[in-house]
């Protein structure tokens, strides 16, 4: 592979500092750099490519992964996929830079939403648009396409694709003699929700941790942008945004929500809110539609989903893509590119998207199965009407505005040092429901602190 710019080092140790307050151990597999000798050679004489793949999907879902790529190494025999789990998605995004480095990286990578625009600076990449046949983007959803894409189309090819809902136990509606919540709820509405719970002897309306992922989607379902410069989109985003509007009164929400004692203080988990919803201790979690499996599974009692709610003063817009793509790495060898390109384009196959859904809760990125679904498809939505929430959440969800205007909004934002940023809001929530700040003042302190990492990051691409 090919030695970029002495940029990446300098990316990497910025994601390394960034990443310092914590994180999981890596289990990096080193692989042979795709342009060297040996592959091109092997390449060029017919011999099997072997492609190494690195993902970020456990338990459960690494099982689904595993699958899928037995699947494609069992259809043919000219190219291997190796599939090696290499932690959180943040461990998969630092070993991924490590190996850019070291010259070390995979061939493909799967990274998540927030990387995005470090993926687009590291310059190492494929577009998949230079390996798509035309009009091959308009089968994607738009919300995954555009998310995904730059001026010229799509970078990175949408994989396991999510959104937030409200998973909630209908037993505890029933006893409280609550409908199901309405498709658009606002703040006022889920709070009314809240006390009728409580009221009926429920000890916590909703559990939630205080990951930054919820206040990113609720403020963009509000109507809010992150960033400036529309949300990163039309330029390099300088500036957050997130400290004024909208993002104030989503900010007040999630915090009112653990300060009122409608929900209790767990800090930035996933796993310990999934065990006080399943233990019934509350009624309701904030999580993503990739859990529909196990929250059906897992639960003693009858699960259904809703949509996430919006603040009283804005109109419901929408949600956000979460989840990860693949990216193509380039080997500086165009048949082990293309024998990549290969797998990837298997793995967004109708088959294998349907298999990923059905055994996630991701939802299918490619728009004829939400259009024409397949019979089989469709039994299933019938029999999991969950799975489905999904997919209709963000079916209504525009990213072109009444006017024809763009929605940057719930286009999501785009900078390069969102991963930290994120972990900013995170310590903002301390600063709230810890430090006795207000919202306003926890957000003005993270602002301050976002805005310095973009001029850092900003600075550094730029040199």
């Amino acid at each position: 592979m090919k030695r970029f710019s002495s940029m990446i080092g300098l990316l990497l140790a910025f994601a390394l500092i960034a990443a310092a307050c914590g994180g999981d151990d890596d289990e990096t597999t080193e692989t042979t750099a795709g342009g060297d000798a040996t592959e091109t050679t092997a390449a060029a004489s017919g011999e099997v490519i072997e492609i190494e793949f690195w993902h970020a999907m456990a338990d459960d879902l690494g099982a689904v992964v595993d699958s899928l790529v037995g699947q494609y190494n069992a259809s043919q025999d000219a190219v291997v996929v190796n599939a090696t789990f290499q932690g959180s998605y943040d461990d998969t995004y630092n070993a991924f830079l490590a190996g850019l480095s070291a010259d070390t990286a995979p061939n493909i990578i799967q990274n998540f939403d927030l990387a995005a625009q470090t993926m687009f600076d590291t310059g190492a990449l494929v577009p998949a648009h230079e390996l798509m046949a035309a009009g091959e983007a308009e089968s994607f959803l738009a919300a995954p396409r555009d998310y995904y894409s730059d001026e010229t189309g799509m970078v990175a090819m949408a994989f396991n694709s999510s959104t937030p809902i409200v998973y909630y136990n209908s037993e505890m509606f029933d006893a409280a003699g609550l409908d199901a919540p309405a498709t658009d709820w606002t703040f006022s509405d889920f709070l009314d929700t809240c006390d009728a719970l409580e009221a009926s002897g429920v000890t916590n309306c909703v559990t939630f941790g205080t990951v930054g992922w919820f206040f990113e989607q609720i403020l963009a379902n509000s109507g809010g942008l992150y960033f400036n410069n529309d949300n990163g989109r039309t330029a390099r985003a300088t500036e957050v945004a997130f400290n004024s509007g909208q993002g104030v009164e989503v900010f007040e929400f999630l915090t009112g929500l653990i300060a009122d004692g409608h929900a209790p203080s767990l800090g930035n988990t996933w796993s310990d809110t999934d065990s006080v919803f399943f233990a019934g201790e509350a009624a309701m979690i904030f999580d993503s539609t990739s859990g529909a499996r196990g929250m059906q599974e897992n639960s003693t009692f009858d699960v259904k989903t809703a949509y996430i709610p919006h603040s009283d003063s804005s109109e419901r817009n929408g949600v956000v893509i979460g989840g990860a793509a693949l990216w193509l790495i380039d080997s500086d060898d165009a048949a082990t590119n293309q024998a990549a390109w290969d797998f990837m384009s298997f793995m967004t196959n109708e088959a294998p998207q349907i298999e990923w859904h059905t055994g996630t809760g991701y939802f299918p990125v490619l728009a004829s199965l939400q259009t024409d679904p397949p019979a089989e498809l469709q039994t299933f939505w019938d029999e999991n009407p969950n799975f489905r929430t999904a997919i209709d959440q963000l079916a209504s969800t525009d990213t072109l505005n009444a006017d024809g205007s763009t929605n940057y909004a719930v286009l999501g934002g785009r900078a390069g040092p969102f991963p930290e940023i994120r972990r900013i809001i995170v310590e903002a929530y301390s600063e709230v429901l810890d430090g006795g700040k207000t919202a306003q003042e926890a957000l003005d302190a993270a602002a301050e602190k976002a805005n310095q990492a973009l001029t850092d990051y900003n600075e550094l691409v730029d040199s």
